[in-house]
């Protein structure tokens, strides 16, 4: 969420699309988060709502957002979801905020944020055992037979982008980044990390826009984006299950 970061400003381009395909979060998910943060009616800030995938679920709950979004048209789209959600339209790093939260949570863009300043700016945002709460979905094929359609696919007309197809296990996610980072923070403990399992089935069709909103693809030349995916989409059947992994990370402000 960075202006120097080209992947976090290209969203915009596609804001309804990014809306309509992109996937939401686990119910499971936010019920942990919440039970995680007991924030008893203090309010929470999200850093890159985007078009508010996990903003409406929060919200929903009764929770008093304040929803962080640097593209001024994925704001927009944001605003016209929500009227009970304050929408800020402002990168987290030039944001600053009136008052202390209860909980910060960013569904995933944590990663657009800039790395020299991210982690002092949260714990700045939250008081004293605030909570920390940041998510992705990570999915792949579920049929290795069209996982291996999209890769070859890849490999002809765009060998620099590898698509991550690998899986995940809860002991593995305190190793990985984030996780790596929050265990040498002073500002923040009583770590926990979980992992949530869903399938998602969608067409092909579909599962070729879905790609087109990701920032890896916003930032290819047209035709060869164009190409890669005519070739997906004429490869494959009628159908694309995906199986998603979505990955949380909990921290308490000290």
């Amino acid at each position: 969420m960075t202006v120097h970061e080209p992947g976090a400003r290209v969203f915009g381009e596609v804001a309804d699309e990014y809306d309509r395909i992109r996937p939401g979060y686990p119910p499971a998910l936010v019920d942990d988060v919440l039970a995680y943060a007991r924030l008893g009616g203090a309010p929470a800030i999200e850093i890159g709502a985007g078009t508010g995938k996990a903003t409406v679920a929060f919200a929903r709950r009764g929770v008093a957002v304040t929803a962080v979004e640097p593209d001024e048209k994925m704001a927009a789209v944001l605003a016209g979801r929500v009227s009970d959600v304050t929408v800020v339209a402002s990168s987290f790093e030039e944001h600053l905020p009136t008052r202390r939260y209860g909980l910060l949570y960013s569904a995933q863009a944590w990663h657009w944020t800039d790395p020299a300043v991210r982690w002092q700016r949260a714990a700045d945002a939250l008081a004293p055992g605030g909570a920390l709460a940041l998510f992705w979905n990570i999915d792949r094929p579920a049929d290795p037979d069209v996982r291996a359609v999209v890769l070859a696919a890849h490999r002809r007309h765009t060998p620099q982008i590898v698509p991550n197809f690998e899986t995940s296990d809860e002991r593995s996610l305190r190793s990985s980044w984030p996780g790596t980072d929050l265990v040498a923070l002073p500002e923040f403990g009583d770590l926990s990390e979980r992992l949530y399992r869903w399938d998602r089935p969608m067409s092909t069709v579909d599962y070729v826009a879905y790609l087109s909103t990701r920032s890896d693809y916003r930032l290819l030349d047209g035709d060869v984006r164009a190409r890669l995916f005519l070739d997906i989409e004429g490869s494959l059947g009628d159908q694309v299950d995906l199986h998603v992994e979505t990955a949380l990370y909990l921290a308490r402000r000290r």
